[in-house]
């Protein structure tokens, strides 16, 4: 969608992701980060290398609870295999879309009605068709509704269909006029968009920031420091309030900055000049204009890594250079832990030097989902744990090889639709108390 169209969309689309769907997305990330780690530390010290996929399933299930009021009990990847041919749920058929987006945007839609298939392309279909059927019945049921005057389901399609059918805002010039409401196809396309985005991009981001805290146990005890000072007296994740605890937790959105920054799900944000040309203002004294009708993808790596904005370090991974601290001077050379925690405020770069969730107008709606997902899950998975690489080679690795290992299978990344680590199985983590 472009120009006005796009507009349309974008603010009808915005209105679902809202402060009290921060609140439900905070409680059911802790439900579901407390499963996954009640799962993990069964393993005991041979761990689990299934760190990677148990997170794409915490993300499932978030989205699932948060966007269409479907709750679903965590179970591990060696739990989880989906044996029936035909998916029984809508997780279940939302799971094989997402791990075979690639197979749906290549292969036309008839072809999954062919005999002798495989049965991997076979399932697929069934899915696709098996998700399209829940969405059309939920898109009908909350217009039946609408119809009778009744509240809504509470659900992404619940508020999608309500908000295009709503009238235009006191302040407009349109007052009692409706404006021109999402087909269904615009609403099933647009559920699509935020079920790949909201669930790939963060379950990757958990993913590599989940090894990189393994290969960096100073800051597995950095983020914890502040977990505990302000949840140390709350053993029970229920009681965890989003209002009063996300704010606060500043280190471990830190940490989710600065995975983002070094390895970004998305590795370009593709912009359109559309059909006009742009004039993009290098500095006071050069300008650049762009054709219409021209694509231009800026490279996210090259913006975040650059150390004119990053510093001599800008391909380390440190997140403490998203936290500055606004305590006043002292002689203090160790202040309290209270002085500092408090006195501590998250960078806020420089316009234009990180874009992990683009920018302006068309930046993206999900961004606060997706932030308080991740802390959530942080809070959870280091409040009382920390995480550790099990040393390989029947224990002749040291723990400092371990750690240098997963680095390596951070490192070994590739591009299929998104950046993510080719070998994640190669390392099984250990969850130990503290």
């Amino acid at each position: 969608a472009e120009g006005s169209d796009w507009q349309r969309q974008r603010k009808l689309t915005a209105t679902p992701f809202n402060e009290q769907k921060s609140s439900s997305v905070w409680s059911e990330s802790l439900r579901q980060a407390s499963d996954m780690l009640h799962f993990w530390t069964l393993y005991g010290s041979d761990g689990t290398k299934y760190c990677a996929e148990d997170v794409r399933t915490l993300a499932i299930n978030v989205l699932a609870f948060a966007g269409f009021q479907k709750s679903y009990p965590f179970k591990g990847s060696q739990q989880a295999e989906i044996t029936e041919r035909t998916p029984s749920t809508y997780r279940d058929a939302l799971a094989i879309i997402l791990q075979n987006v690639l197979i749906l945007l290549v292969v036309p839609s008839q072809v999954f009605s062919l005999p002798f298939l495989p049965t991997r392309w076979t399932q697929v279909g069934w899915a696709k068709t098996a998700f399209r059927r829940y969405m059309l019945d939920q898109i009908a049921d909350e217009k039946q509704l609408m119809s009778e005057g009744k509240a809504g389901s509470g659900t992404l399609v619940s508020n999608l269909v309500r908000a295009s059918e709503q009238p235009q805002d006191p302040g407009s010039s349109n007052v009692g006029k409706t404006q021109k409401p999402l087909s269904i196809d615009e609403i099933l396309g647009n559920i699509f968009v935020f079920n790949f985005a909201g669930h790939d991009t963060t379950s990757i981001s958990l993913a590599y920031a989940l090894f990189l805290l393994v290969a960096h146990p100073e800051v597995q005890d950095w983020i914890s420091e502040e977990i505990n000072f302000y949840l140390g007296s709350e053993p029970d994740p229920t009681t965890w309030q989003y209002e009063n605890t996300f704010p606060k937790l500043q280190r471990c959105l830190a940490v989710l900055l600065e995975t983002l920054r070094l390895y970004n799900p998305i590795p370009g944000v593709p912009k359109h000049t559309g059909p006009h040309p742009q004039r993009l203002s290098l500095s006071e004294s050069q300008t650049l204009n762009i054709p219409p009708n021209t694509l231009v993808i800026p490279s996210l790596q090259a913006l975040h890594t650059h150390p004119r904005y990053w510093g001599s370090d800008s391909l380390t991974w440190r997140p403490s250079r998203w936290i500055i601290s606004s305590a006043p001077s002292s002689n203090t050379t160790n202040p309290p832990l209270r002085t500092t925690l408090t006195t501590e405020k998250l960078l806020t770069p420089q316009k234009g030097t990180f874009i992990a969730w683009s920018e302006g107008l068309q930046n993206c709606p999900e961004k606060k989902f997706a932030q308080v997902e991740f802390v959530a899950t942080m809070a959870r998975l280091f409040k009382g744990h920390r995480a550790e690489a099990v040393p390989g080679y029947d224990g002749g690795e040291s723990m400092e090889e371990a750690r240098a290992r997963v680095m390596r299978v951070v490192g070994d990344s590739s591009v299929e639709l998104l950046l993510r680590m080719r070998e994640p199985g190669s390392v099984s983590v250990r969850w130990v108390e503290r």
